[in-house]
């Protein structure tokens, strides 16, 4: 497999200077040469639809999930931008707690050189909420279950940092309800002792009475090893983290970035 380039951030939808913002946007993810976008928080309105903006300057297809139906400026939801013609699409409701729907939106995209599966998602964000981030990681551990010769991905935010018993469950480093799993954490793969802060700091659009400096964005690709090879993770890194000429930063969330392939079996 050739390899894919991908990315997930979490835009703030149309908080603080929403169009400057955008344009930041499509100008850090243009120069990424993506083949596929993962997007939380994205507000898809008659008067600013985030997504549709995107996937026009971009040149991408695109599928939007709403998870907020209701919000005044227009539905808040989920995004997938795909280079590749989107072949399927399947929507999720994921464990929730009251008041707080989350979702899962995945497509299925055939590349030159195979079929990917790409889920996006945004998990609960309340520290105490730790119990529902894992049903909703065991749930999406489900739903990104398919054939061993599909490159599967998983993305968005998880609202939890890497230490969590969520993401350890991820990662094949702990068990939940008594199964396990295994994702490769694909900035840890490449940068194992780095922080790769997400929601930090240095970022003056991050709300400053949540607690920041961790890393809470995350771009996993399925393993382990199959007949038909390994995945591995050729590239990762925080993207979208600094701010414009005019000081004025792309989110409230720094993306990641990621290219990975399917290394096939030696014979």
């Amino acid at each position: 497999m050739d390899s894919l380039r991908v990315v997930t951030l979490n835009i703030w939808n149309d908080r603080e200077q929403p169009a400057r913002r955008l344009e930041l946007i499509a100008e850090g993810l243009f120069a990424l040469e993506l083949d596929l976008i993962g997007l939380q928080e994205v507000r898809e309105g008659r008067e600013l639809a985030q997504a549709t903006v995107l996937a026009h300057r971009l040149e991408m297809e695109f599928v939007f999930d709403p998870v907020d139906i209701h919000s005044a400026n227009g539905p808040v939801g989920n995004a997938i931008l795909s280079r590749y013609p989107i072949e399927k699409v399947e929507r999720y409701a994921l464990p929730s707690p009251p008041g707080d729907p989350r979702r899962a939106v995945q497509v299925l995209v055939r590349t030159p050189a195979g079929e990917v599966q790409f889920t996006c998602c945004h998990l609960s964000w309340e520290p105490h909420l730790a119990p529902m981030r894992e049903r909703q990681v065991l749930a999406l551990d489900e739903l990104t279950r398919g054939p061993p010769e599909t490159h599967s991905l998983l993305v968005g935010d998880f609202n939890t940092s890497p230490d969590s018993k969520a993401i350890r469950f991820l990662t094949g480093l702990d068990s939940l309800e008594g199964r396990g799993t295994f994702f490769r954490d694909t900035f840890a793969r490449r940068h194992r002792h780095e922080d790769g802060f997400t929601w930090s700091s240095r970022n003056p659009f991050a709300v400053r009475w949540i607690e920041q400096n961790r890393r809470i964005d995350y771009v996993f690709v399925r393993g382990p090893p199959t007949a038909q090879g390994e995945r591995i993770v050729e590239e990762a890194r925080v993207v979208l983290d600094q701010p414009g000429a005019d000081g004025c930063w792309p989110s409230d969330h720094f993306g990641v970035f990621a290219a990975t392939r399917m290394r096939p079996k030696a014979s």
